[in-house]
């Protein structure tokens, strides 16, 4: 094997190593983010390696209140632990700590749906959910007038879904 191909699959196993250390699904987003943020590979080289992944079926997508989600197949957990001395020791603990510190950040992200859907030319329909453990805590749908009401309704959510949930339940429950 040359050194061009050793090192495609290194980075290979490194995707594969996330993955199986987040121990949940995450969307390809969250992974770029990862790999990116650390400085371990560049975006198309990413990008490269995560199709073949897929393509070779040692990952695959699952489908998680309307995300796109990705898991290690059992054949990608075999390879890994039968490749994972390949990773560098350095690149394991990078990814390791980072893991450690985002984890309840990456699963929370995970766990909050926040999206909308044209109805007509003055309606729209925004979807807001909470998920804890794969079970829907909260599911709220708004009619409201614009893409841009919209689109702030989600923003909103997203950044403060934890803080709206308990109003709404103080205030059905006190």
């Amino acid at each position: 094997m040359n050194l061009e191909s050793n090192r495609i699959a290194s980075n290979k196993l490194m995707i594969l190593y996330i993955l199986n250390k987040m121990d949940m699904p995450i969307t390809k987003v969250q992974l770029s983010n990862i790999v990116l943020e650390n400085n371990l590979l560049n975006y198309f080289t990413l990008q490269q390696c995560f199709n073949e992944l897929e393509e070779t079926e040692l990952i695959k997508k699952v489908d998680s209140n309307k995300k796109e989600m990705y898991i290690n197949t059992d054949s990608g957990n075999k390879t890994l632990e039968i490749f994972t001395d390949r990773i560098p020791t350095g690149t394991k603990n990078i990814i390791s700590k980072y893991i450690d510190q985002n984890r309840d950040n990456l699963k929370k992200e995970a766990q909050i749906v926040a999206d909308y859907v044209r109805q007509s030319e003055s309606e729209y329909i925004v979807n807001l959910k909470v998920l804890e453990n794969d079970i829907v805590l909260i599911d709220l749908k708004l009619n409201v007038v614009s893409s841009k009401q919209a689109k702030f309704i989600c923003e909103k959510w997203n950044n403060s879904s934890e803080k709206i949930y308990k109003q709404i339940m103080d205030t059905l429950i006190n």
